[in-house]
C-alpha cells in the first residue's frame, strides 16, 4: 500500500529524529512518492512532486525572511509532500516566517529534534516505495495480459470489466461522454474511493473508466487497472462504438485552437463541423496531471457537467478543453467554471488553469494559450492553488510580456519607492498588505480576514504604509497606478535581493 506522510514519520528510521509537526498537521495523509535530502535552498525546480524533503537547515539558517518564504512557496507549488528540518546548533529553531508561510501555503513542515542519518532514512523509505513500484509493475503486467487474452477472444467492454473485477473485486463502470453507462460490473457507479481515468479512441475521449475497489487498501491493483486498462478498452470500444464525425471534428478544433496563429477560416470551419456557433462566448481550460490521469478525468467530468457542449481531449498528461459560456452572462458563466473546478473533489494531483473569456471562435487560440501561460506563470510565482484563474493574473501576464523589464522596474520604484527602501522583508509584507487591501475594495474587515491578522493590526500597518507613501491613495487618481505597482512587484519585476 502507499505510504502517507504520517506513515513515513512513524517509520523507525525517521521516528528516531523525534519529529514534531510545526505546520500542516491536517495534511499528513498526503502520499509520499520519494524521500530526498538536500541543503540547497533553490531545490524546487529539481523535484517532481510528492517528495518528503529532508534538510539539515544549513542554507535556511543564513536565508533572509523573504528567501524563506520563497523557499516554501516554490516547494508548495511543486506539490512536495512536506519538508523535515533538523534543528540543532546550526539552526536552533525553525524560523517563524517559514512556519507562517507554510501554514498559509499548505506545506507540511516537520521539525526533527534529534539527529538521524538522512541517507539511511532515504534508503529505508525509498526501499519500501521501490518494492511497491515493483508490485505495481507486476500487477500491471497481470492486468494487461488478462485483458489481451479476453480481447483475443473477441470480448467487448462488459467482458473486459468482468476480467478486471476478478482481478480486483469491486464495482467498475465504463461511462460514455454523454453520461450513459456503456458497461458496468457491480451495483455502484462511483463509490467514495472511486478512481477515474479517460478512455480515448483515435485521440477522441469517448468514455471514462470508474474503478471503485471494495477493499480501499488494495490501491495497487486499482492503480494498475487505471494505468493498463484504457488501452484495451479503447480497442474494444473502437470495435463497438467508433468515434462519431462530430467527436472527430471536436478534436480537430482543439488541435487547431492550440496552434499559434491559425487561419480564422480553419477555426470557423472546424467549429461548424463540431457543432459550435461562430459567435458564442467561450473559455479555454488547460490542466496537467501531477500524479496519474485520474485527477484530469475528474476535471473533465466537472466541465462536461457544467456545459454539455464542452469540447475536451487528454493529450499525454495535459487536458485541453473549450467550454461554451451561457449566452448573455459571459462573466458570470466564466466565474461558474472557476468555482465548479475549485469545488471538484479529487483534483489535488492536477493543476488547472482557466483562460479569459472570448467571443467568437476566432478567439479560441487566445484563451487556450493564456490558460497555458497562466499555468506556467503560477508555478514560476510559487502559487500553490490547484485551480489558477488567468483573470487573477492579468497584470502578471502583461508584465511578463512587456519587452523592457527595466521600464516596469522603474514604474514600481516610482510608485512604491519608500516601501522598497525599508528592506526586502518589510517591503514585501507592506506591499502584500496593501495589495490585499486594494483587492478587497479597501474593505478593512475583509482584508484583515484574508491576511489572518486582527483589524487593529491591519489599521496600524496601513497607517505606516500611507505615511511612507505620503498619502492614502484611496479615492485619488493614483489608486489604479499604486495597485498596478503592487501586482507587478508581487509578479517579480523587482529583484528583491538587490533591495
Amino acid at each position: 500500500m502507499s505510504l502517507s506522510l504520517a506513515d513515513v514519520l512513524a517509520h523507525p528510521s525517521l521516528a528516531a529524529g523525534l519529529p514534531v509537526v510545526r505546520a500542516g498537521a491536517d495534511l499528513l495523509s498526503r502520499p509520499v512518492r520519494w524521500v530526498h535530502s538536500s541543503e540547497v535552498i533553490d531545490i524546487a525546480h529539481l523535484l517532481r512532486g510528492g517528495e518528503l524533503l529532508l534538510t539539515g537547515g544549513f542554507a535556511l539558517a543564513s536565508a533572509d525572511p523573504n528567501g524563506l518564504r520563497r523557499y516554501v512557496r516554490e516547494l508548495s507549488a511543486r506539490r512536495v509532500a512536506g519538508v523535515a528540518i533538523e534543528t540543532g546548533p546550526q539552526l536552533p529553531q525553525i524560523p517563524a516566517e517559514l512556519i507562517a508561510e507554510a501554514s498559509e501555503a499548505g506545506l507540511p513542515v516537520v521539525e526533527l529534534r534529534g539527529v538521524v542519518p538522512f541517507v539511511q532514512v532515504a534508503e529505508a523509505i525509498n526501499g519500501l516505495l521501490v518494492n511497491e513500484s515493483v508490485q505495481r509493475l507486476r500487477r500491471g503486467d497481470a492486468v494487461a495480459h488478462a485483458l489481451s487474452e479476453e480481447l483475443a477472444r473477441g470480448g467487448g467492454p462488459g467482458e473486459l470489466l468482468g476480467v478486471l473485477a476478478r482481478l480486483s473485486p469491486g464495482d467498475l463502470a465504463l461511462v460514455g461522454a454523454a453520461g450513459d453507462v456503456i458497461a458496468a460490473h457491480g451495483n455502484e457507479i462511483a463509490g467514495p474511493d472511486a478512481v477515474t481515468v479517460p478512455v480515448s479512441v483515435q485521440g477522441v475521449s469517448v468514455a471514462t473508466l470508474v474503478v471503485s475497489p471494495r477493499n480501499p487498501v488494495d490501491r495497487v491493483t486499482a492503480d494498475a487497472i487505471v494505468e493498463r486498462a484504457p488501452a484495451a478498452l479503447a480497442i474494444s470500444l473502437l470495435r463497438s462504438f467508433p468515434p462519431s464525425a462530430a467527436a472527430r471534428a471536436s478534436q480537430a478544433l482543439l488541435r487547431i485552437a492550440c496552434q499559434p496563429n491559425p487561419a480564422p477560416e480553419r477555426l470557423v470551419a472546424a467549429a461548424r463541423a463540431a457543432g459550435l456557433a461562430e459567435v458564442d462566448s467561450y473559455v479555454g481550460v488547460v490542466g496537467r496531471s501531477v500524479d496519474g490521469p485520474g485527477a484530469l478525468a475528474a476535471v473533465d467530468a466537472a466541465l462536461h457537467r457544467l456545459s454539455v457542449t464542452t469540447v475536451s481531449a487528454t493529450v499525454g498528461d495535459e487536458l485541453q478543453a473549450i467550454v461554451v459560456l451561457r449566452s448573455g452572462d459571459r462573466a458570470g458563466s466564466r466565474d461558474a467554471v472557476v468555482a465548479s473546478l475549485r469545488a471538484t473533489p479529487r483534483t489535488e494531483p492536477a493543476r488547472v488553469a482557466v483562460g479569459p473569456a472570448v467571443t467568437g471562435v476566432v478567439g479560441l487560440p487566445h484563451t487556450m494559450s493564456e490558460a497555458r501561460f497562466a499555468l506556467d506563470l503560477a508555478v514560476d510565482l510559487g502559487i500553490a492553488d490547484a485551480v489558477v484563474d488567468a483573470a487573477e493574473l492579468a497584470i502578471e501576464r502583461l508584465g511578463r510580456r512587456i519587452g523592457d523589464p527595466e521600464l516596469l522596474s522603474s514604474f514600481v520604484r516610482e510608485l512604491l519607492g519608500p516601501l522598497l527602501a525599508a528592506g526586502p522583508e518589510r517591503a514585501r509584507r507592506s506591499i502584500e498588505t496593501l495589495d490585499v487591501y486594494l483587492q478587497c475594495g479597501c474593505n478593512k474587515t475583509e482584508a484583515a480576514g484574508r491576511l489572518h491578522v486582527q483589524r487593529q493590526t491591519l489599521y496600524q500597518r496601513l497607517d505606516q504604509i500611507f505615511a511612507l507613501l505620503g498619502e492614502d491613495p484611496t479615492g485619488s487618481p493614483r489608486l489604479a497606478a499604486v495597485h498596478l505597482a503592487t501586482r507587478l512587484y508581487l509578479g517579480g519585476v523587482i529583484d528583491t535581493g538587490a533591495l
